[in-house]
């Protein structure tokens, strides 16, 4: 549309400037034609002024004002836009003809308007046509989103029955006089995997419209918490988990939080390699997770924090853990980021900032 506006200004103003020249010709004829008419005639000359938009001075050959229409005086002639005509000879004394017009100001200052108008209309139409036009198109991906997003519900509220279910069946087993440990082991890691896919589903399909309830409590024993739950499905790798916690209190939904530290582990466990150690420390509002594993790349660090982004096919996953983890800590303000090395290990920084910092009740 602005090349479109700039060939058809610059055609029109050219066109505009081409008839104005042709027309101040015709002026200049006309008044020389009165001049030599009056001369040959043997009469004084009798000056008019022009009709229309021109105004009109008839100079002698020291340029002093002979005759003129201009309402203020004439300025130099060598610095002013004037179509100044010399006669071949003087005739009743007038050697120059001095033309000048304001139409062509005003045509375009309006040629401007119309096209700037165009524009402004053209672009309200297009961008008008291209909102109904994108909402038409994809209605039906909206459709299909909604659909999922359903889906997720459901399947999450319909996973709660038989997560709880099996959870209490491992407590009980191992309470029983059933004494194949491993089997109890295996059902208690599977349980504890199903536990875990449940709890980011749920989050993901349920986070906006469940209840928050913020409250003072010690990170470093919710993070305990994690790493007891987390062991026995860390030695099926034979990897360990380390701990070094310092006290530390905070002001937060003691729930979620944990989701952000199960989902860290989980990671930590699920990228490592088999006999390694996961460190995990808490010390002056600073929380770490490394562990030895295949890592991440440079340019991969930032958009691993997106949705069902994955850059390992290595090992499954949703892509929403550390979805989860970002949404949680932008909500509390919490800094989190990654540093790596390829092939070697990996290290996850959350820091919590004093403004969340709490107090012992």
């Amino acid at each position: 549309m602005s090349i479109i506006a700039i060939l058809y200004y610059n055609n029109e103003t050219n066109k505009l400037h081409e008839k104005r020249s042709m027309e101040i010709k015709t002026v200049v004829m006309s008044y020389e034609k009165e001049l030599m008419q009056a001369e040959m005639d043997k009469v004084p000359y009798l000056f008019h002024p022009p009709k229309e938009f021109f105004t009109v001075a008839l100079l002698k050959e020291d340029k002093q004002t002979l005759f003129s229409s201009f309402k203020t005086p004439l300025l130099d002639l060598n610095t002013t836009p004037y179509a100044v005509h010399q006669l071949a000879t003087p005739i009743n004394g007038v050697a120059y003809i001095v033309v000048d017009e304001d139409m062509s100001e005003r045509e375009i200052l309006r040629l401007k308007f119309i096209i700037l108008f165009t524009m402004v209309i053209s672009a309200l139409f297009v961008g008008v046509e291209g909102y109904f036009l994108s909402r038409l198109l994809l209605k039906p991906v909206h459709l299909r989103i909604e659909k999922l997003n359903h889906f997720i519900k459901d399947s999450s509220h319909e996973l709660n029955t038989p997560v709880a279910a099996l959870m209490m069946s491992v407590s009980n087993l191992k309470q029983s006089s059933f004494k194949d440990i491993r089997v109890i082991n295996h059902i208690s890691i599977s349980t504890k995997l199903i536990s875990q896919i449940y709890n980011s589903l749920s989050y993901i399909a349920f986070h906006d419209i469940d209840e928050v309830f913020e409250e003072s409590f010690d990170l470093a024993l919710l993070i305990q918490e994690s790493v007891g739950f987390f062991n026995e499905i860390a030695s099926t790798k034979d990897n360990i988990i380390t701990a070094q916690l310092q006290t530390t209190f905070v002001y937060m939904d003691k729930s979620r939080i944990q989701k952000v530290i199960h989902n860290l582990l989980s990671n930590a466990i699920k990228y490592s390699y088999p006999q390694t150690a996961i460190c995990v420390e808490l010390s002056e509002h600073l929380l770490t997770v490394k562990n030895e594993g295949i890592g991440i790349h440079k340019e991969n660090q930032k958009s691993i924090f997106k949705r069902f982004e994955r850059r390992s096919n290595a090992v499954g996953g949703f892509g929403i853990g550390l979805d989860i983890v970002n949404s949680v800590c932008k909500r509390y303000d919490i800094k989190v980021w990654v540093e790596s090395i390829p092939n070697k290990e990996t290290t996850f920084f959350l820091h919590f900032p004093i403004t969340h910092i709490g107090v012992k009740d």
